[in-house]
This record gives structure tokens, C-alpha cells and sequence, in this order.
């Protein structure tokens, strides 16, 4: 008893004595297309000894409804307005904490080894130029990309002639895996996603004017603002992330107190 009172002691002592700190993780949710670059970010990263910074990644309305659903998340990264609005109207997220510092371009890729030849601004039937094949994208439901695949579709009088020829993933990732092994004749996805992969080659650019503009909103989860968290944030949020997110590709404007929304 006299020993378990002393180690008791000791731990009771550790919890309270000014300057130690426990070691804490912190869970951020990420949309999959920022993984590779999202990956760097976090090995770069420096935390406090024993902190760790967890990352699970997925289609952003997944994410968002595992959050919604209690899933343990302190950091939300979305790759559209939407959702992060949508866990923002059930004061899920710290609304004070919300940024946009991320965006990216809507490209149509093909398979390297079976490349395609078109433009979107020339008016010809995508669904001829995809042949027997298949279009791969995003689902239209819930999916960022999907949603922005469907309106520069449409903005070019496409979707309608593609209704029999679509396949969807339940993350741009997924559609981007099916390109990269040639199991679809051509994907919509992120020019970020076209770049992390030599299988697949750009076809053609959707332009800026074609679709809702691609924002990745970021944000602490409300209720979650420990030491941990705010200090992984602040980094994931200023001039070193920036500088990596876009190595890979993403619009990341400088950094400076006007940037911050």
C-alpha cells in the first residue's frame, strides 16, 4: 500500500507541477487530395516531445459526416465550402478558427498508356471521344470534385451526353486510381491529383468560370482547442505549410494577416 501511495504521489505531482506537459495527439480529417502534400506538412512539422499529429483521409463528405457522427477529429480540411458550412451550422467547428488558405484547378485526365485528344472548348461530344470507355469521377452527391465535375460538365452542354458512360468514386481518389490503371478511359479530378501520379496525363483544363470556385476551408473542431491543437494549426496554416502545399500544386496565396479569412 505504502508503495502504491507513493507512485501515486509522483503521478499526482507530474499532473500539477508548472512546465510539464502531457503528451497530447492531435486527429486532423483531410480531404484525400491533399494527402501527399498534407503528409510533408506533418513531417516537417516540429510538436512538443511525446505530441503527435494523426491524420485520416477520405472524401470530405465522409469526413464530415463521421464528424457529425461524434468520429474524434480536432482539425477539419475540406475541399469545398459546403461541408465545412454544413458542420458549421451544428457548431461543430470553432467558427473563429475557420480559414481558407488553400485552392486548386479542375482537370480531365486520361490513362498515359491509352491517351486521349480533346478539348472542351471545341464543343465535340466528350462521350465520342471517350469511345467504349468509361468518364470517372467524383460522386456527384456528396464528392467536392464530383460536384465541381458536374457543373463545368454542364456549363459545356457535356453531362447529359455522359449520363451512360459515368462511374463514381466516393473520393477524387478513387476516380484517379481507376485512370491511373487504364480502367476508365478518362477521370475529372484535381490537377494536384493529376501530378501526384505518372500514369496519367492532363487532357484538358476546366476553366475557373466553368464551376464553383475550389476552396479548402480548414478549421478546429469546437471544443477542441488544446495546446496541442492550436500550436499544429498555427503551423498547418502559415508561411511553411503554404510554401509545401504549393510545391504540390495548390493555389496557397502568401501569407499575411489580410490573407486570413
Amino acid at each position: 500500500m505504502m508503495q502504491f501511495l507513493a507512485v501515486f504521489s509522483v503521478f499526482i505531482l507530474f499532473l500539477t507541477t508548472p512546465g510539464i506537459a502531457i503528451a497530447d495527439s492531435v486527429n486532423i480529417y483531410a480531404a484525400a487530395s491533399t494527402s501527399e502534400a498534407l503528409d510533408e506538412v506533418i513531417a516537417n512539422y516540429r510538436p512538443n516531445p511525446g505530441d503527435e499529429v494523426v491524420v485520416i483521409y477520405g472524401g470530405s463528405s465522409t469526413l464530415a459526416r463521421q464528424i457529425q457522427s461524434g468520429a474524434p477529429a480536432d482539425i477539419f480540411l475540406s475541399a469545398n465550402e459546403l461541408w465545412m458550412d454544413h458542420l458549421q451550422s451544428e457548431d461543430l467547428i470553432d467558427a473563429a478558427s475557420r480559414q481558407n488558405r488553400l485552392s486548386n484547378t479542375l482537370v480531365l485526365i486520361a490513362p498515359r498508356m491509352t491517351p486521349m485528344e480533346y478539348s472542351l472548348q471545341s464543343g465535340e461530344p466528350l462521350a465520342e471521344a471517350l469511345g467504349e470507355g468509361r468518364l470517372a469521377m467524383g460522386d456527384v452527391g456528396g464528392v467536392p470534385a464530383g460536384i465541381y465535375g458536374q457543373q463545368g460538365l454542364e456549363h459545356f452542354g457535356q453531362w447529359e451526353g455522359v449520363q451512360d458512360k459515368l462511374v463514381f468514386g466516393d473520393s477524387v481518389r478513387a476516380a484517379l486510381t481507376w485512370a491511373a490503371r487504364a480502367e476508365v478511359s478518362a477521370a475529372i479530378v484535381y490537377e494536384t491529383d493529376a501530378l501526384s501520379t505518372f500514369s496519367v496525363v492532363i487532357v484538358d483544363h476546366f476553366p475557373a468560370n466553368s464551376h464553383d470556385p475550389i476552396h479548402y476551408p480548414s478549421a478546429i473542431m469546437a471544443d477542441r482547442d488544446r495546446p496541442a491543437v492550436q500550436a499544429f494549426y498555427a503551423y498547418l496554416v502559415g508561411p511553411e505549410a503554404a510554401e509545401i502545399f504549393r510545391a504540390y500544386g495548390f493555389g496557397a496565396p502568401p501569407f499575411s494577416d489580410e490573407n486570413r479569412d
